[in-house]
Parts: structure tokens; C-alpha cells; sequence
């Protein structure tokens, strides 16, 4: 059912899977299994893209939940390189030296020499800290530590206005202006973030949520956008379609889209359901934006798995057999074919 009135919140508060628990459970079992049935919470490292990206996809489609998702940093800029890397450390370190009580249980110097070593520097210890006391790089650490229990992400005045260019750039650019302006009308139906929960994929309950659902009522069709930001918008397919497993995303969004078109008491039903596309725009707004097409043959392929290059990517219809043969078996620690192989494994797989 369409439950695009609920909070970004509400819905993954939701249990059940969906493409981004399925991507999990195809790069990293243990992974699926801590965060998807044992609830713990996995902060994942910040990646600079993704977070433009997000940031990008609210001032676009929900700016008024700016506030809700973002919290502004006193630091024009964030740091970057090797001292990044030191402040998610010693971030990390801090978290995991921290009791029930919120007490943290470790000197700041054992906490920071643990996150120095974690950070790769080659200067010396000394000389770390040196830069990082009294700088916006420790403003920045003890923000991240306040907000992120919030899950509310640390974005600079910096961070903001290169999403506000690229924010425009979609707007006015000549291969994306027409997708991302089109609002509701008499013909057409626009939704942001469209919230689909119950769909079954063999037998396997989904929900997604689609950044841009378009509906030609005139035509009866349904077309599906994902914004994607990325540092090589030309090499997108390898680096991030293939990389990130997108076309699980990909597969999962159009069975989402389809079971809104078997309902024979929906306003979609007998609609056709085109393959989703990608908009994908560069986190540093100087390459051109690109809309990335897939064709039927594409999500058969994301379907049943497919080769590139010599590289082979498990299709949804396996992980979907591999997620239910682990949790009937409650098996994380090795693959279904290796368990049925009774561990024996030919070296060329």
C-alpha cells in the first residue's frame, strides 16, 4: 500500500527488509544480522558524497525537513583528509570507551593515541594533537558527538551552499530541468519520497521509499527516479551502479511500483510501470548532471545476477533464497552454497 503521508522516522521504523537491508545482507552477513534482527545500532562512517547527496535530495524534494534530518555546524568547513579521519576515530573511540551511564570511561590521551593509530598519520602523535586542539576539527568532533545520537548529521555553511549550486543546477540544467520542476497536476502525479510497504518479492515482504514517483495519468504510466551524488557522474555504472549494488535498488523500486498496479481498487491499477532511472549529479557541481536509463533486460539481470567484465553480481531472486536460508537456519557465519558444500570449496569458486 502507498503510505507516503508517514515520516522518513516512522518508516524505518518499520521492520522489514528492504533494497538497502538486502545490499547489507549481500556485502557483509554479520553486518545484516547486528543491525536488521539483533537492533544494534550501526553508525555508519560519513562519506562526504553521500552526505551532499542527502542534503541535496531534502533542499530539493523536502526542505522543510531540513531542521529534522541536519544540524549546523559552527565551522565554515568540515575537516578534511588525514584529520578527518583522526576526528571519526577518535569519534569511534570515544563511543565505544563510553558506559550506560554516558560516562566516558578512558583518558582523552588513551582515547586519541587509539584514534591516532586508526587514523593512518604519519607525523608524529604529538603533533596531531597539536593541530587539533583549539581548531574547527575539534568544534567538529564535539558536535558529532552531541547530534549523532540525535541522528541528526553535522553539515557546514560550506556543505550548504555547494548543495544550493547543485540544487539549482538539477533545476536549470537542460537534461534534468523537466524532471525535477514537474509538480502535481490535472495529468500528472508527482511524489517525493513514495513509501511502499507489504510488497512481496518470492514470497519475501519489502518496503522501499523512492525519492520521485511520476504518474502520467493520460498515458497511465509510472515512472520511478533515484537521485544519486557522486564524486564520477560519467562512470557512474561501475563505480556506483555495480560498486553499490544500486541495481538491487533498482529491481526492488519497480516490484514496489507494480504492486501499486495490481490493486483492482487503486488509481494505478493496469498501469504500466517503465524501469526506474537514475539522476545522478556530481557532490562538487562541476560535471554535468546525467539521467542513467535501465531497460526490461537490466532488471532481469538484477533479477537472476548477471557478469561484467569477468566479475559476477548475485541477482535479488539468490540473496532473497540466501536471506531465507539463514534466518530459518539462524547460519550467519558462512554462505548457504558453502554450507551445502559442507565447506568444501573449489578454488576458482
Amino acid at each position: 500500500m502507498i503510505t507516503g503521508a508517514k515520516t522518513e522516522a516512522s518508516y524505518r521504523a518499520v521492520v522489514m527488509d528492504s533494497s538497502s537491508s538486502l545490499k547489507d545482507f549481500s556485502m557483509d552477513r554479520k553486518k545484516y544480522f547486528r543491525r536488521y534482527l539483533m537492533g544494534e545500532k550501526i553508525e555508519e562512517k560519513d562519506n562526504p558524497a553521500a552526505n551532499m547527496g542527502r542534503i541535496v535530495e531534502t533542499l530539493l524534494m523536502e526542505p522543510e525537513l531540513f531542521d529534522e534530518k541536519f544540524y549546523m555546524s559552527a565551522c565554515a568547513n568540515a575537516p578534511t583528509g588525514l584529520m578527518l579521519e583522526f576526528v571519526e576515530a577518535l569519534y569511534q573511540c570515544t563511543k565505544a570507551a563510553t558506559n550506560e551511564y554516558d560516562e566516558v570511561t578512558k583518558s582523552f590521551e588513551d582515547i586519541s593515541r587509539d584514534a591516532y593509530t586508526l587514523s593512518g598519520f604519519k607525523i608524529k602523535y604529538e603533533a596531531v594533537i597539536g593541530k587539533f586542539v583549539g581548531s574547527d576539527a575539534e568544534i567538529f568532533y564535539n558536535e558529532i558527538r552531541q547530534v549523532r545520537a540525535k541522528n541528526l548529521t553535522v553539515v557546514t555553511t560550506q556543505d550548504i551552499a555547494n548543495a544550493e549550486k547543485i540544487v539549482n543546477e538539477l533545476k536549470t540544467n537542460f537534461a534534468t530541468k523537466d524532471i525535477v520542476n514537474l509538480v502535481k497536476s490535472a495529468r500528472y502525479g508527482v511524489f517525493n519520497q513514495l513509501q511502499v510497504e507489504g510488497y512481496t518479492v518470492d514470497d519475501h515482504l519489502f518496503k522501499s521509499m523512492m525519492d520521485k514517483c511520476v504518474v502520467d495519468h493520460n498515458a497511465r504510466t509510472i515512472q520511478v527516479y533515484d537521485l544519486k551524488c557522486t564524486w564520477s557522474v560519467e562512470n557512474f555504472y561501475e563505480e556506483y551502479y555495480l560498486y553499490r549494488r544500486a541495481y538491487i535498488q533498482a529491481y526492488l523500486y519497480n516490484e514496489a511500483v507494480k504492486s501499486l498496479t495490481l490493486d483492482a481498487d487503486g488509481e494505478l491499477y493496469g498501469y504500466t510501470v517503465f524501469p526506474p532511472k537514475f539522476i545522478v549529479c556530481d557532490s562538487t557541481n562541476y560535471y554535468n548532471p546525467l539521467i542513467y536509463t535501465l531497460d526490461y533486460v537490466d532488471l532481469e539481470d538484477a533479477y537472476n545476477g548477471f557478469e561484467h567484465k569477468g566479475k559476477k553480481y548475485v541477482g535479488v531472486k539468490s540473496l532473497i533464497q540466501d536471506l531465507k536460508w539463514a534466518v530459518e537456519n539462524d547460519v550467519w557465519n558462512i554462505s548457504r552454497q558453502n554450507y551445502t558444500r559442507n565447506g568444501i570449496v573449489n578454488i576458482k569458486g
